[in-house]
């Protein structure tokens, strides 16, 4: 249980939170990002001036467009580019987009700030397979629990103002607002940093770590907020924090060339999995194994069918989750794991 210390910061930012209380974001129509067709946006901005400025954390003015009823629609807003590895190693890094003060006011987009954009890093086949697989990361997640970040793919123009208005089309996704997953599940997000894993749900918390060792991912700390947000139930009878994992690009379901096994784990390869949650009662990790299997065949039919990747990828990424089936459904699962 929390501390009273805990309780009274805690309570504290929750009212702070919730006085200010605020899209953080887009706000998008409700069933946006059930749609399965790509969103068509288009970006203008002088894209070497972008490259130089990238690493230094600063807003670069942009245009929007997109179409509305048929309709086109052009916002001047701010970008800048966000991530760690991505940073450094992306062409094209995914990027914030703040559309504060841009005056968008319609069925669509209101009363926002940004939107989080995930790009395809570099123009080839090989990224954009990397693109979709960490695309299909998080639909997968959406199917085992509600408390995940919803995507949409965008058919992404680029037009480079510094070259003449250059184009380039590029394959993205958006990341579903912070606040509209809190909203979906009676929560508020916690911007309060100072907690650590006995603060947060532990069956929320287990059904995270499963499906990191499900995509094979151990990019992710509780302690650091590293590639997680926080969300909190309205009702305060309900304590403790719910994560949201994000950011899958470091994870051997996706098995990008630059990504490597969080230190100090002892594995060679992101292909290979490893759990990085607590160890509880095998009654609560049985508990998190058969919401898992009651899935199995829901996500394995969703990998088969999806027709954003090709046959070889598809192919390899349903035998890797399936690898993963085959190893928690063997009643020898949890007492190996346990002793590695």
């Amino acid at each position: 249980m929390l501390s009273k210390l805990m309780i009274f910061v805690f309570l504290f930012n929750v009212l702070f939170v919730k006085a200010q209380i605020q899209p953080d974001t887009i706000l998008f129509i409700p069933d946006f990002f059930d749609k399965q067709q790509a969103l068509e946006l288009q970006l203008m901005f002088d894209f070497k001036k972008f490259q130089k400025q990238k690493s230094k954390s600063e807003y670069l003015p942009a245009k929007l467009s997109y179409y509305l009823n048929n309709n086109r629609v052009e916002k001047n807003i701010r970008i800048k580019a966000r991530g760690d590895s991505r940073l450094r190693v992306c062409f094209i890094p995914p990027m914030w987009i703040n559309i504060k003060n841009s005056e968008i006011n319609n069925d669509y987009i209101a009363n926002s700030k940004k939107i989080k954009l995930v790009t395809i890093c570099k123009k080839d086949k090989l990224h954009e397979h990397y693109l979709m697989r960490e695309y299909l990361a998080y639909k997968l997640y959406n199917i085992i629990t509600d408390i995940s970040f919803r995507v949409r793919l965008v058919d992404l123009t680029i037009v480079d103002t510094g070259r003449k208005n250059s184009t380039h089309n590029e394959k993205a996704f958006i990341l579903e607002p912070e606040m509209f997953v809190a909203q979906r599940n009676n929560a508020l997000p916690i911007k309060f940093n100072h907690f650590s894993s006995q603060h947060i749900d532990s069956l929320a918390a287990d059904i995270m770590y499963l499906f990191q060792y499900m995509i094979g991912n151990t990019d992710l700390a509780v302690r650091k907020r590293h590639n997680l947000k926080l969300i909190k139930h309205t009702d305060l009878s309900k304590p403790m924090l719910l994560p949201v994992p994000y950011d899958f690009d470091f994870s051997g379901l996706v098995n990008t060339y630059y990504a490597a096994p969080a230190e100090p784990i002892d594995i060679k390869e992101v292909t290979q999995r490893y759990y990085v949650g607590p160890f509880r009662s095998d009654q609560q990790h049985k508990k998190v194994i058969q919401i898992f299997l009651d899935k199995k065949n829901k996500i394995l039919s969703y990998i088969d069918t999806c027709r954003f990747l090709d046959k070889r990828s598809r192919k390899w990424t349903s035998y890797y989750i399936k690898d993963f089936y085959k190893e928690i459904e063997n009643k020898k699962f949890l007492k190996r794991l346990k002793s590695e």
